[in-house]
């Protein structure tokens, strides 16, 4: 029992002629906090004593009395509402007593015990202001160290405060820490701290990371039954998926990315943390009411193959229907333009192709469009499989005449032509260039594709290029783009390398606005990096995850474009983006790969499109990333997400054809 326990009353000790001492508020391994009355100012303080161990040697007496005059002079240097304030220091004893400002509440650690995990909202307002708390330390030159919930107060009216600078590193200082111990709780120890290396303040970033994943789970992101199995887990090991995240799902695997040059930074944080507490509180949505229904009895093996047969017969026909009418496209749009008979004639698979990206990459490399092989498993002779056993459909013929199938054949072909010829007259006066866009009517073929003619904004052929080639539809895995002024050089197979394309001049379908942007869009010249696109009016920037990225997007953050820039980017944006989705998939929530794949594009040394799915805000989006090297000083990705059952309407289509058109780098 320490001195001032011994001589403690009814109206306890007087601590150097001022502050009485009164009841224990908390005790730890190497001191207590008391709760005390200020005779001088008639205020109630907070103390901390220093105890030491009874076999305490007198080398470690003085390291501890150092580390406690260090945590003092560490609070007083830092200027947020969110720490605690020191009004003296207190030798007595042969030891200090700190005397700081008395925090009414309780820990984090133990509201999330007695109360139940935080809502997302709750969290994000609690990591804003520990945040703030750990911008003016690092700015003043101190690494907490040791973020946790149970040194995070929160006071009666709801104020909270970062506590417990004791193992804090103050630049300048001499460590007090001896060779090769590691201080701090091992569940929220940084990757890099518990390899020994030298921390800095993406070590605290991370601690918060893994606190506000304790805030919304209840447990710490790593808690195995040893502090050692738990550091290597730190090191070695994803995290486990947040189940209560929602919005906060993204600033978590942001804070806890193990890499802490890739790591989010303190802007980053703070707009995603902000965006959080200023979005609307969400609420999980109920299960889907479900029934039970007996199954119809089995058909015999006679009806089923019967039904099979007529079902075979029936889809043989619709085949043969189909071919009809895009053999009868093809044949009048082959006068103009080869590669768009091709584009016509395989409606299907070209709707099947799939784009997407990952979100916030940071070397500027990215992955590829959809491979041909997910192109043909959507169409219906490439799903084989069992066949229903329910009775058979009735067939086309069985419900619509025959002639009056051949009416509608005609009409649908007659249209086709009447569409080509309307795109080939209203292009006809241009040499020909404009005229290689897309022209056909189907929905496949919507994502407003454009063809090798050069726009206001195609006269750089320095960085940017000329985007030429064509695709069946924006975002899909047709037509390879050459990077030649001549469209021609596009792929004729529809399993080619892909992405978008188009000319530079931002003239895909939707145009019609001012400079041949579409309707709606304007040209955005980034005041941080060395690009400039065209984007919806409307729009503002935001920042991104870390430093090198910025988020655009208007009143809601989907539809949203990203784009991310390094000046030392990598030499391979296939091979950087396979190894960013292994993360992806162990990270990403609801992640679903849709495909990676280099892609000509602009003739830079290397391209990649990455596709993929995932939830995000409460949304299913779809994110086609292109990442590119145009040179050894400029890498960039962009990241273009949308809904993903709004993927290809009209909107996203002409946002992902737009952006690829008019992208252009600045300096």
């Amino acid at each position: 029992m320490s001195e001032a326990e011994k001589t403690q009353g009814s109206t306890g000790r007087l601590l150097a002629g001022r502050y009485r001492l009164g009841e224990i508020l908390g005790q730890g391994g190497m001191g207590t906090v008391w709760r005390a009355s200020d005779q001088t100012l008639g205020r109630t303080v907070a103390v901390k004593e220093l105890r030491f161990p009874s076999s305490v040697e007198e080398d470690e007496k003085r390291r501890l009395i150092t580390r406690t005059l260090r945590e003092a002079k560490a609070i007083a240097r830092i200027r947020s509402n969110g720490a605690v304030t020191v009004y003296d220091v207190v030798d007595e004893d042969d030891r200090p007593w700190i005397v700081m400002e008395l925090i009414e509440g309780r820990s984090l650690a133990d509201v999330v015990r007695d109360d139940g995990p935080l809502t997302p909202k709750r969290a994000a307002e609690v990591g804003l202001a520990v945040l703030d708390v750990l911008r003016a330390a690092h700015q003043a030159g101190i690494l907490h160290r040791d973020v946790k919930p149970s040194n995070v107060l929160i006071s009666d009216d709801g104020r909270v405060v970062l506590t417990d600078f004791g193992i804090a590193q103050v630049e300048g200082d001499p460590s007090v820490t001896s060779t090769g111990m590691l201080v701090g709780a091992p569940s929220y120890i940084s990757p890099e701290r518990a390899r020994g290396h030298k921390p800095g303040p993406p070590a605290d970033l991370w601690s918060l990371g893994g606190l506000l994943y304790a805030a919304v789970e209840g447990v710490p992101p790593y808690d195995k039954s040893t502090a050692i199995a738990t550091l290597t887990a730190v090191m070695t090991e994803p995290v486990e998926p947040p189940k209560n995240a929602g919005p906060l799902e993204e600033v978590i695997y942001g804070l806890l990315t193990k890499d802490p040059d890739r790591r989010l930074d303190d802007a980053g944080a703070r707009a995603l943390l902000e965006h959080v507490v200023n979005g609307p509180e969400v609420t999980k949505a109920p299960a889907d009411a479900t029934r039970t229904m007996s199954l119809p009895p089995a058909p015999s093996k006679e009806d089923e193959a019967a039904a099979e047969a007529k079902e075979t017969a029936a889809a043989e026909r619709r085949r043969g229907a189909l071919k009809s009418v895009r053999n009868a496209a093809a044949a009048a749009a082959a006068k103009k333009s080869g590669d768009e008979s091709k584009a016509e004639s395989e409606p299907a698979s070209a709707s099947a192709s799939a784009s997407g990206a990952k979100s916030g990459a940071k070397s500027g490399a990215a992955g590829s469009g959809a491979a041909g092989s997910a192109s043909d498993a959507a169409t219906p002779e490439a799903a084989p499989g069992p066949r229903s056993a329910l009775p058979p459909r009735a067939s086309i013929t069985d419900v619509v005449p025959k002639r009056t199938l051949i009416i509608i054949a005609v009409v649908v072909v007659l249209a086709i032509v009447a569409t080509v010829l309307a795109v080939v007259l209203n292009g006809g006066g241009d040499g020909g260039d404009k005229a290689k866009g897309s022209s056909g009517g189907d929905k496949s073929a919507s994502a407003g594709v454009s063809g090798g003619s050069k726009g206001d904004q195609g006269k750089d052929t320095d960085k940017t290029g000329q985007s030429a080639g064509e695709s069946p539809k924006a975002g899909s895995s047709g037509g390879k783009q050459s990077g030649q002024p001549d469209a021609s050089k596009g792929s004729d197979d529809n399993s080619g390398k892909g992405g978008e394309s188009g000319d530079n001049g931002g003239k895909g379908k939707g145009g019609g606005g001012k400079g041949g942007l579409p309707d709606g869009y304007k040209t955005v010249k980034s005041s941080d990096f060395p690009f400039s696109m065209a984007m919806p009016e409307g729009w503002s920037v935001h920042p991104g995850s870390y430093s090198g990225s910025r988020k655009y997007y208007g009143g809601s953050s989907i539809p949203r474009i990203q784009i991310d820039f390094t000046n030392a980017p990598k030499s391979d944006a296939e091979a950087d983006w396979r190894k960013g989705e292994e993360n992806a998939r162990r990270t990403m929530s609801g992640y679903k790969g849709l495909g990676i794949k280099s892609v000509d594009w602009r003739g830079y040394p290397t391209v990649a499109d990455w596709e993929f799915e995932r939830d995000q805000d409460g949304k299913r989006v779809r994110v086609l990333n292109r990442g590119f090297k145009a040179d050894g000083s400029h890498g960039f990705a962009i990241l273009i997400t949308c809904e993903a059952s709004k993927w290809d309407d009209k909107e996203c289509a002409t946002l992902r054809q737009t952006a690829f058109d008019t992208f252009k780098i600045t300096d």
